[in-house]
Formats: C-alpha cells, sequence, structure tokens
C-alpha cells in the first residue's frame, strides 16, 4: 500500500498585503506635489498681479507673505498688506489671512484680525476695526467678480485731523456684488444697528437714533467700468451710457423712515450723483428741529393732526444739489 507524500506547505504572500500601502504612499506623494504645484502657481499669480497693476498706477504690495496649509488648503498669510488706485483711495492691514481650498484655488476667504484703515483721496484715513472682518472672492474670470464682505460690531474712526465718516458704528455689516446678465452688476449694501453721523436729509431722518441701512441696486454696462483710476473708471463708464437702477433702498431710524421704491441714476461731470428717485420719507422732529426745513415742518403739523407723516415726493440730483419736491436739502453726493 502506498501512501500520497504531504504538499509542501507554501508561504503566504504578502505582496496584497503590501499593495494598498505603496498605492497610498503614490497618491500622498502625488498630492503632495501637487499642492507644492498650486503653491508655486499662487505665488507667481499674486507676483505677476502685483507687477501689472503698479504698471497701470495702482498698488499692491506686502512686507511679509507665508504660505501654509498643507494638505487640504492653501493658506496666505500676508504682514503691512496695502493696495491702493491711483486717485488716492487704499485699505491698507496690519495682519490678512488668506485660505482657499487646494480644489477650489478660485475661492478665497480672506479675513483682517487687527482690522484695516482705509484711506481717502480728500478726508483721511479711517481705521475700521470690529470683532470680525472678512470678505470671499471667486469668479475671476468674470467682470465683475463674486464680492462678499461682512464685519460685526465694526467701529468705524476717523485718524485725529482726518475729515469725520458717515458711519460710526455698526453692529452688522454687509456688501455684496454679483455679476449679472447683459453686462449687469448688483450691488447690495446692508448696515443694522448703524450710529451714523449723515448731512442734509439723511442727517434729519436719522438724527441720533440708531438707523438701519439697505441699499439694492443694478448697474448696466458694467463693462465699461475700468479705468486708470476710480475718477476715471466711472467717467468712462458714464460715456458709455452706464446707469444704477435702484431695486430697494432705505433707511430706518425708530419711527422715521427714508425709502426708494425706484428710478435710474447716473454720474454728472462734477462727479456727484444725478437723476432721480421716487422716495416715501417719514420724519418724527422735535417741535425745535421742525422749523429746520419745510418738509419737516409738514411732518409735525401731519403729527400732530393725528395723522401719517409720511410724505412721497421725487428725490432729485441735478446741479450738484439734492431736491425733495420743491425743497433743497443740501449737496448732491459725490461719487469721486
Amino acid at each position: 500500500m502506498t501512501h500520497n507524500a504531504a504538499a509542501p506547505s507554501r508561504k503566504p504572500r504578502r505582496r496584497g498585503l503590501w499593495a494598498p500601502f505603496v498605492v497610498l504612499a503614490i497618491v500622498a506623494f502625488a498630492w503632495s506635489l501637487g499642492w507644492l504645484w498650486l503653491r508655486g502657481q499662487a505665488e507667481q499669480r499674486m507676483d505677476a498681479t502685483a507687477l501689472s497693476m503698479k504698471a497701470r498706477g495702482y498698488d499692491l504690495s506686502w512686507k511679509v507673505r507665508t504660505f501654509t496649509g498643507y494638505p487640504f488648503r492653501m493658506d496666505v498669510d500676508l504682514t503691512d498688506a496695502r493696495i491702493a488706485e491711483p486717485s488716492g483711495w487704499a485699505v491698507r492691514a496690519p495682519e490678512l489671512k488668506g485660505e482657499a481650498l487646494a480644489y477650489d484655488i478660485g475661492h478665497w476667504v480672506v479675513t483682517a484680525p487687527a482690522g484695516v484703515v482705509m484711506t481717502r483721496p480728500v478726508g483721511g484715513d479711517v481705521a475700521i476695526t470690529g470683532q470680525a472682518l472678512r470678505a470671499s472672492f471667486a469668479g475671476f474670470d468674470q467682470y465683475p467678480p463674486r464680492i462678499s464682505v461682512e464685519g460685526a460690531n465694526l467701529v468705524f474712526t476717523p485718524a485725529p485731523g482726518a475729515a469725520p465718516f458717515p458711519l460710526l458704528s455698526t453692529a452688522g455689516l454687509q456688501l455684496h456684488i454679483r455679476p449679472g446678465p447683459d453686462d449687469q452688476g448688483a450691488v447690495l449694501f446692508k448696515a443694522d444697528g448703524a450710529k451714523a453721523r449723515f448731512t442734509g436729509l439723511l442727517g434729519r431722518v436719522a438724527a441720533d437714533r440708531t438707523a438701519a441701512l439697505l441699499w439694492d441696486a443694478r448697474l448696466s454696462k458694467v463693462s465699461a467700468l475700468r479705468g486708470a483710476s476710480w475718477a476715471d473708471a466711472v467717467r468712462d463708464w458714464t460715456k458709455a451710457g452706464g446707469a444704477l437702477t435702484v431695486q430697494q433702498g432705505r433707511l430706518t431710524a425708530g419711527e422715521a423712515l427714508l425709502e426708494a421704491r425706484s428710478g435710474a441714476l447716473s454720474v454728472g461731470a462734477d462727479g456727484r450723483l444725478r437723476g432721480a428717485l421716487e422716495v416715501t420719507v417719514r420724519e418724527t422732529p422735535t417741535p425745535g428741529q421742525a422749523l429746520k426745513s419745510p418738509e419737516a415742518a409738514a411732518a409735525a403739523v401731519a403729527q400732530a393732526m393725528g395723522e401719517d407723516p409720511a410724505l412721497s415726493a421725487t428725490l432729485s440730483f441735478e446741479e450738484g444739489r439734492t431736491r425733495l419736491g420743491l425743497f433743497d436739502t443740501g449737496p448732491a453726493p459725490r461719487i469721486y
């Protein structure tokens, strides 16, 4: 009787155990190379943009730049950052922190932990500080790009010797700019819990009360809003037939109200607003204030008779002045 010899045992192959780790290492190496490439691209684009802006009279500069965020983000920290345009408007920040996802490098979120300083060509510097100040930038292949600026508990402090700034503080602030169809752009501005120092009609409506502001408008011919400076851009836009159509505008302060329902505006050769808006005005003047303007006096009379002191009228900007119906309420707002 014969017996079959036992088959020799085979050692298990370990290639299958190592394969996932090898693949993972290759993916990690490729991702690292990709992140370094993205970092180089971001650095080159920033440098190229700074040189291009400098050639056109603008300034985009920083003292120190640091890239971090590996592996899934692209973080850029700037120290003493500044951006300025030829006519004198500028913004500088002691510290800026930018962040983009590695797979969406075209969408940046920027925060200013120490606030910013805005320079006005005539009025001087205004320091803007608060609990939070952030901005979002995306859609750079469109004009205008998608821009959002948000702030919480902001305080606006003019530098010593600088001209007053219309806003003193806001509990919340939002500014959104969006591209639209047919060469249009949209602008939405909101400020809640605002303390303001307005002049003219806005000043009488707001008085010393906490106010809420809303401005929603559409711009036509937005591609023409380009130039060597802000003033040149607005002039070129005006020559191209650009106009601003108000969707909604409102200033509320307690029971007082100034609301724009419709209208189209442009900019005159003097840099001041021109055009007309259909508005509703409701003032709540004190007896002393009622003697300062005809519309305030009319509101006081209506209030004394138990009627709604709201007044519907045309708010026009012409020849550098602002008129509510027949009443001159002060200079027209200056755009540049």
